[in-house]
């Protein structure tokens, strides 16, 4: 089962494994919703591929994992920034390779998590190694993440029970713990490294 956007990429990689003895392509689709029963097909491997490694895109591996159980998922990153790769290696998947692989590349990704192994593509795994640790607690990667959605500290203040100015400590600490010149600057910079 290939899961991917853009009918031309579909093909492409449907093309590309099918043309191989021992791999059969059961379907193709954009959107894991138009797949009536995915646990009836029960494909061995579940190709995803995912554009950018963004937070919203993993929503689509979520869906995946509801619909194939049993499946092994071969992630397909493209564009991939520090968050993407760590969520890539962190998600619960059998395998994640790049979009720049071969064809014999693919195939023999398939043809590994179809043995039950996992496979890591070397970039993504040295991606992965050199990214670094978050500096943030859990509180300060909360409130910058609603500075990021918008939210102006009094609302933030309200909504999680604290004061204006313990939400602007929080901030002024984020934006000094990314080495960001203000708030706007520390949520682009955690969000490259995958901390928010």
């Amino acid at each position: 089962m290939i899961l991917a956007q853009g009918a031309l990429t579909r093909s492409g990689i449907a093309a590309m494994v099918s043309s191989r003895a021992d791999i059969r392509v059961l379907g193709d689709t954009e959107d894991i919703a138009s797949v009536p029963d995915g646990g009836r097909l029960r494909p061995d491997v579940v190709v995803l591929c995912l554009a950018d490694g963004s937070r919203a895109e993993f929503e689509k591996l979520r869906r995946a994992r509801e619909a194939f159980r049993a499946s092994a998922i071969l992630l397909v990153m493209g564009a991939l920034s520090a968050g993407g790769t760590q969520r890539a290696l962190e998600a619960d998947v059998a395998g994640v390779i790049s979009d720049d692989a071969s064809a014999d590349e693919l195939v023999e990704a398939i043809r590994h998590l179809n043995c039950g192994q996992r496979i890591v593509c070397a970039d993504i795994a040295v991606m992965g190694s050199a990214r670094k640790p978050n500096p943030l607690t859990p509180r300060e990667s909360e409130i910058l993440g609603l500075a990021a959605e918008g939210e102006r500290p009094e609302e933030t203040a309200g909504h999680l029970h604290v004061s204006v100015g313990t939400v602007r400590n929080h901030l002024l600490s984020a934006v000094q713990k990314t080495g960001a010149r203000n708030r706007l600057d520390a949520v682009r910079i955690a969000r490259a490294r995958g901390w928010l």
